[in-house]
């Protein structure tokens, strides 16, 4: 039996979340051109709503989505279908640590910063060993991380209006953010609440919901990379392929590969 995802109560505003989000355009076309120039199978962990993989089916790219929340799932499967390539996608029900492919990938991307849903770094280490043995000889590991740093960690902290929109029933709503950040454990608890109003301005309705996340140091990521068998073929301090610099660096930014 599977575990199960904090997603699930997270994928009615998941959309608005990513729509929101600093990062979602620069990683939409970096991740969606690593896609459509891979020859073989293209597998996305944490397939989530199907932004990215849509995205690249509809470019002509069939990508197998990977993910543990049955809602999420279901909100890909209507987006791919709103966009006509529903056939372009193969959706598994699936944990990360023990996803099993019936071919190997030659890319496995895991984006969004979502090897942080595994807030521990066993876990961590078992999801990119097992990413390892569903690649072919020579396929690629693509995943992105958060890059902490006492500025970030500030931002994060702070309580913040995330977007302002229509509820599913045309209620005004404020969506909120804030983020318990513990720098020792390398972890965070985002707390989300939405508040939607009546006709006067006033509080009607207030739903909170939770994320777990965790991050990596660089140096961590690649400890983790090496000794699950991978080679590093770049790490980037951004969408755009900048090289890593702890001077300039946004994100981290990886790609490895399993040798041939």
């Amino acid at each position: 039996m599977l575990p199960t995802s904090e997603y699930d109560r997270f994928a009615d505003i998941y959309q608005v979340w990513t729509d929101t989000a600093a990062s979602t355009q620069d990683n939409l076309a970096f991740y969606v051109d690593a896609y459509i120039n891979e020859t073989g199978p293209v597998v996305e962990l944490g397939v989530g709503d199907g932004r990215i993989a849509v995205a690249a089916a509809a470019r002509g790219r069939s990508v197998i989505g990977v993910d543990l929340s049955g809602a999420m799932l279901e909100r890909c499967r209507l987006r791919a279908e709103d966009a006509g390539v529903l056939d372009r996608l193969t959706l598994i029900n699936a944990d990360f640590r023990s996803f099993h492919l019936e071919a190997p990938a030659a890319l496995i991307a895991l984006p969004y910063h979502s090897l942080g849903h595994l807030v521990t770094l066993d876990d961590k280490r078992r999801a990119i060993a097992n990413v390892f043995s569903q690649l072919r000889p020579g396929g690629h590991f693509v995943f992105d991380d958060f890059l902490m740093t006492p500025m970030v960690m500030d931002h994060m902290r702070r309580v913040q209006l995330r977007a302002e929109y229509r509820s599913a029933t045309g209620a005004d709503t404020l969506l909120w953010v804030t983020s318990l950040v513990d720098e020792a454990s390398q972890s965070l608890r985002v707390v989300t609440w939405e508040d939607e109003l009546d006709t006067e301005g006033a509080l009607a309705r207030r739903r909170y919901r939770r994320l777990s996340l965790s991050w990596l140091d660089p140096s961590q990521a690649r400890a983790l990379l090496i000794d699950a068998g991978f080679a590093i073929e770049s790490c980037y301090g951004d969408f755009a392929r900048t090289p890593f610099s702890d001077a300039t660096a946004h994100e981290q930014v990886w790609i490895a590969r399993r040798p041939a």
